[in-house]
């Protein structure tokens, strides 16, 4: 019978292999074909947690700081950083392990916090707290998963007529999401699908590009173009058959993998001038 501490070396073998050699060959031997995941996070099955290892940035890297075995199972304490979010997470672990290979699996993520953050004043992680270029280097949000957040909201604005897009603004933003329009005036996430759908009802052909992309800390900007034929009166303007073409700037701020708020500015002036 495999005792506890080869249990704890084969789990903590097997998580190397995976997250931080990316040798799926070699994973597979480690991982049951018949494997039981429980996380929220991950997709059911061996495949499931492969195709997010694969799908994850380049960067990504797993670090343990405690490993306790009982048994079938193993408790790992640990971090994974280069996760493609605005912060590392620390997981907590639970690995059942049946006749040589990781079985099931549990798991507790969350955002590490900074030592500004800590009410404890001590490190989620280990005996010391992220450098200050390393933190601040983990708080800046990759530009994919930035790319990967907004890209629901600009999916429900082309074409609004066509979408969901009460669904679509669900899961790009917090229930409390505030779309600024100026310092102080802000829209609901509800109010902001009805605001789609009224544009998409005037302009059917709406078409939203992202054509720039940048991020800084927990905020993303993003420089995109409008463009369009208004079939109904838009803003004051009568249809004319003619097109539009302007661009939008907008500022993010994420939280929790979501956006939290949105200030942005449309040269809609430009467009209506353009149709006339």
């Amino acid at each position: 019978m495999t005792n506890s501490s080869e249990n704890k070396a084969l789990v903590l073998t097997a998580f190397d292999t995976l997250f931080n050699k990316r040798d799926y060959e070699a994973a597979a031997r480690f991982w049951s074909p018949n494997y039981i995941q429980h996380s929220a996070h991950i997709a059911p099955g061996r495949d499931g947690l492969f195709n997010l290892v694969k799908a994850a940035p380049a960067e990504l890297r797993y670090e343990n700081a405690v490993a306790v075995a009982d048994g079938e199972y193993v408790v790992l304490h640990g971090r994974f950083t280069g996760n493609g979010r605005p912060r590392a997470w620390i997981a907590a672990d639970i690995v059942r392990v049946v006749n040589g290979v990781l079985a099931e699996h549990w798991d507790v993520l969350q955002d590490e916090a900074t030592q500004e953050e800590s009410k404890s004043g001590l490190p989620m992680f280990g005996d010391r707290f992220p450098a200050a270029a390393a933190a601040a280097e983990q708080l800046q949000l990759p530009v994919e998963a930035a790319k990967r957040i907004v890209q629901p909201l600009y999916d429900a604005l082309n074409q609004p007529q066509k979408k969901d897009v009460a669904a679509l603004l669900a899961q790009a933003c917090h229930t409390d999401y505030k779309s600024y329009s100026t310092n102080e005036e802000w829209l609901t996430r509800d109010q902001l699908a009805d605001v789609f759908k009224q544009l998409g009802a005037s302009i059917p052909d709406l078409s939203w590009d992202i054509k720039e992309i940048w991020t800084s800390g927990d905020r993303i900007v993003v420089r995109g173009e409008a463009t369009g034929t208004p079939v109904a009166e838009l803003f004051g303007a009568r249809p004319t058959g003619r097109s539009f073409k302007t661009m939008a700037l907008d500022v993010f701020t994420v939280r929790d993998d979501k956006l939290g708020s949105a200030y942005h500015v449309e040269n809609w002036v430009g467009a209506m001038q353009q149709i006339r």
